[in-house]
């Protein structure tokens, strides 16, 4: 390969420009993810960057698998766009191995920890506790939250208004009291138009880390991101027993799959459910016992009352004569 070859740098720039005249609503993040990989990538001659030199420089850093195949999608998106118009010969991401994402995590806030996190923020960040009680209390994808502006919102119909959210779908998410109180006083002192959140300088904030990871410090909370009081929300409406489909359209959950994930901390639901699988066994036994049905015979046919109710206990539920013997067929 010639000296001379196109930089990685080229590629990179014209792959934000895709993203941005694609108006992907992922492009904040891709350009972030970029200008890191550019740090290490920027003067190498794009056809001669090997599947090993991106597996190996995602692997140097400590990052998540999920943050892992980010970086790799952004490597194998900027070669997808070059390779289609003939300026590298191959995508050398495609062969850089996809890793294992566990999806599966679920941490949320408990109320002790909540309280400490609360008492943090209100003592060294008192500006950020709208923020905060903004995503205790929508479930909003950070993304969601912080690109949110005045128009979208309406507080006369108490709802949020997210257009192209992560599962390609609009959505409107109902503010309860404590969120309409809190974006009400922000409107009272902040120009209706342009970002809900802004930083202590005025300007927009794209990214809470920088705050609430110091605040988590202060109040001894671990192994917690901005994500999981999306997870805080999710779990609590479970676990106070609200029906899993309400939940799903509360969430965003593109399938049911997503918030049966959450099934678990409601076990009360699942008892309950199967305590009213009892209660039914022990009202068809009362109903046997009402209309005395008796098992058939060749020489004691049963009444057409006693057929009936046979038929109708026969398609509720299997249950034994008394006498130990099984319920003959009968015709339904």
């Amino acid at each position: 390969m010639k000296d001379n070859g196109i930089k990685f740098s080229v590629l990179a720039q014209e792959a934000i420009d895709w993203y941005v005249n694609h108006e992907r609503r992922d492009v904040r993040n891709f350009k972030g993810r970029m200008k890191f990989i550019l740090e290490a990538f920027a003067d190498r001659v794009a056809d001669e960057i090997k599947p090993s030199d991106i597996d190996g420089w995602i692997s140097s850093h400590k990052w998540s698998a999920a943050t892992e195949n980010r970086y790799k999608n952004v490597f194998g998106k900027t070669f997808k766009i070059a390779l289609a118009d003939g300026k590298v010969t191959n995508n050398p991401a495609r062969m850089v191995e996809q890793r294992a994402e566990n999806n599966a995590r679920i941490r949320f806030l408990s109320a002790g920890e909540e309280k400490r996190l609360r008492e943090a923020i209100k003592k060294r960040f008192p500006k950020h506790m709208p923020e905060f009680d903004v995503a205790l209390n929508t479930s909003m994808r950070k993304s969601e939250q912080f690109s949110l502006e005045w128009p979208q919102i309406s507080l006369s119909r108490k709802r949020i208004k997210l257009e192209r959210t992560k599962n390609g779908s609009d959505r409107e998410i109902p503010l309860n009291k404590t969120c309409l109180n809190v974006l009400e006083a922000l409107h009272a002192i902040r120009p209706h138009s342009g970002r809900v959140f802004l930083s202590r300088y005025g300007r927009d904030l794209n990214d809470p880390r920088a705050w609430f990871e110091l605040a988590l410090e202060e109040a001894n909370v671990k192994n917690f991101r901005w994500h999981d009081l999306r997870h805080t929300f999710i779990s609590r409406l479970v676990m106070k027993d609200v029906n899993l489909r309400t939940v799903q359209e509360l969430a965003g959950h593109k399938t049911i799959s997503m918030t049966t994930r959450y099934a678990h901390l409601a076990p009360e639901h699942n008892q309950a459910a199967i305590e009213k699988l009892i209660r039914r066994q022990l009202e068809l036994r009362v109903l046997m016992k009402l209309f005395r049905p008796k098992c058939r015979s060749a020489i004691e046919p049963l009444s057409l009352r006693q057929e009936a109710a046979h038929r109708f206990v026969r398609r509720m539920l299997t249950i034994p004569c008394m006498n130990g013997t099984a319920w003959a067929a009968g015709p339904d």
